[in-house]
């Protein structure tokens, strides 16, 4: 194989470091070859991530923004994946992609190239083509980890690691199978590991269990990395640790923006049962205590996190978050502080043309002045033409981007002001990056982005870029000075796409729905 990337989902140095993470092969492509961080994309999530790195374009682009959506009739639900946009399996013959977000539905195009999607598919059966299940290793593969496990860390430990041995097994055997000259494969592991930190109260049990994993991944990792004479490391996103939690809901209600449900409230939401009942109950009771001592707060926050996953968890969950009214509200966060304003790509919008400036100029400098302790809360706050490169109109109309140590959710505030405490491990914008190999230089890469990514990797390869792409080569990545190619506009390749009916897409969505849920990428 002349090029091997692989993906490390949500991995970022500072994770391996704070949890004494042995990676031996990492290590020795950082000192001996490129290596640096990587900066994800507006949101630094995965289905956005990920579409970036296989198109070569940023979101603003491919449209792709976030992991959720509210359409035009004001329907929340699961992202759609990109299917008009060229990417690397349709540009590249003779590949391999095992595990690639975001590719749902997605026919490679380029001869000889085959393509196994995650996430936003059914079932494993659908993930996987017809080629690689005569895999001896598929039967034993699993793509998708199961979230009941949650409940006993221990045992979804256990569980990720026979995930990730798995992984390894099939990737090897498919790539010595079919040999392509370009070869993909994911392993989802760091991101599982990451998201269930915060579920484990211990903090030495804690390290225990995110080192027992990633050390599992990173021996993986170097035995795949003999299959290539060429290998790139490379994430979507990173992980840190969070201190504090903003909860744009309560500011934009406070502000007079955001509308909920007449069921709801800021501090409950409907109640369909008299277990709904007595849960929003509670949450409403355990808000006002918390709001009131910080000790009762830590209490019920260890309480909720060790809750996640289990059936009250999840009715815990639904309470605390807001319903809100889309039509009647005048902005709306998606998630990861990104803010809509109800326009006219609604169908009851509330905000004109002309309010439009005015109102996300406002939005902007009052986001950009919330502090705590003096402390600014968001490093940035952009409107989408400082954001994104040339974007689309369905872009978020406000993008915050959060100061190292905060995260913003969709939730209610539990100490009822715009922020309050945590002890939580989530997305940040900085991944990783390491190559080594022959066409790979030395030393420290800075400010590449996971949109460059692509474009400098077929710089690397000899293939011609395709001129839509909205990464630039980064010359020093590589060992030789790249005299890069483009096709003309006429030889980008249409997308291909499986059709599928009205009935096994609502299908599809609602299990993908569910899916992302249990991830924590839905409210």
């Amino acid at each position: 194989m002349e090029l091997l990337v692989i993906g490390l989902d949500g991995l970022s140095y500072n994770m391996l470091d704070r949890f004494d993470v042995s990676f031996p092969y990492l290590d020795s492509v950082r000192e001996n070859g490129v290596s640096g961080d990587l900066m994800s994309v507006d949101t630094p999530t995965t289905v956005p991530a990920w579409t970036s790195f296989a198109t070569g374009k940023d979101p603003g682009t491919h449209g792709v923004h976030n992991m959720n959506r509210v359409s035009s009739s004001y329907e929340y639900g699961p992202v759609e994946p990109n299917t008009s946009d060229a990417a690397v399996y349709d540009l590249l013959d003779d590949s391999l992609f095992l595990n690639l977000p975001a590719s749902a539905g997605r026919v490679p195009v380029g001869e000889g190239t085959l393509l196994m999607s995650s996430l936003l598919e059914k079932s494993k059966a659908e993930m996987v083509p017809d080629q690689l299940q005569e895999l001896d290793a598929y039967d034993s593969y699993n793509p998708i980890h199961d979230h009941s496990k949650k409940k006993r860390p221990d045992v979804y430990r256990e569980h990720v690691r026979n995930i990730v041995a798995s992984r390894g097994e099939f990737a090897t055997e498919a790539f010595k199978k079919h040999d392509p000259r370009f070869g993909f494969v994911l392993f989802s592991a760091p991101d599982w590991a990451g998201h269930m930190l915060s579920k484990i109260t211990s903090a030495n049990e804690r390290e225990d269990f995110y080192r027992t994993i990633l050390e599992d991944v990173a021996e993986e990792v170097n035995q795949l990395s003999d299959l290539a004479d060429n290998v790139v490391l490379m994430s979507d996103h990173g992980f840190e640790y969070k201190h504090h939690t903003i909860h744009l809901a309560n500011w934009l209600h406070e502000q007079g923006y955001l509308v909920v449900d007449s069921a709801d409230s800021t501090s409950q939401g409907p109640a369909d049962s008299i277990i709904d009942k007595t849960v929003n109950l509670g949450v409403s009771a355990a808000q006002t205590l918390s709001s009131r001592s910080d000790r009762l707060y830590s209490f019920f926050r260890l309480l909720h996190n060790r809750l996640l996953g289990s059936g009250l968890g999840d009715r815990i969950h639904d309470a605390s978050t807001p319903d809100i009214d889309y039509s009647e509200s005048t902005v709306w966060q998606l998630r990861y502080g990104c803010l809509y304003l109800n326009d006219d790509r609604f169908e009851s919008p509330n905000v004109s043309e002309k309010q439009r400036e005015e109102l996300q100029k406002k939005l902007v400098s009052d986001l950009e002045g919330l502090t705590v302790d003096g402390e600014n809360i968001f490093r940035d706050v952009l409107t989408p033409e400082e954001a994104y490169n040339d974007p689309i109109s369905d872009m978020p109309d406000v993008v915050s981007r959060p100061a190292s140590g905060y995260h913003a959710i969709t939730h209610w505030s539990p100490t009822g002001g715009y922020t309050s405490p945590t002890e939580n491990f989530e997305h940040r914008y900085r991944g990783l990056v390491a190559a080594e190999g022959p066409l790979f230089g030395t030393g420290q890469v800075e400010g590449m982005s996971i949109v460059d990514l692509l474009p400098t990797l077929f710089a690397a390869i000899g293939e011609p870029l395709s001129p839509e792409f909205d990464g630039e080569v980064y010359d020093e990545v590589l060992s030789a000075d790249p005299k890069p190619t483009y096709l003309d506009s006429e030889d980008i390749p249409e997308p291909r796409v499986q059709t599928e009916s009205e009935e096994e897409q609502e299908e599809r969505e609602e299990i993908v729905e569910e899916r992302l849920a249990d991830l924590g990428y839905m409210e």
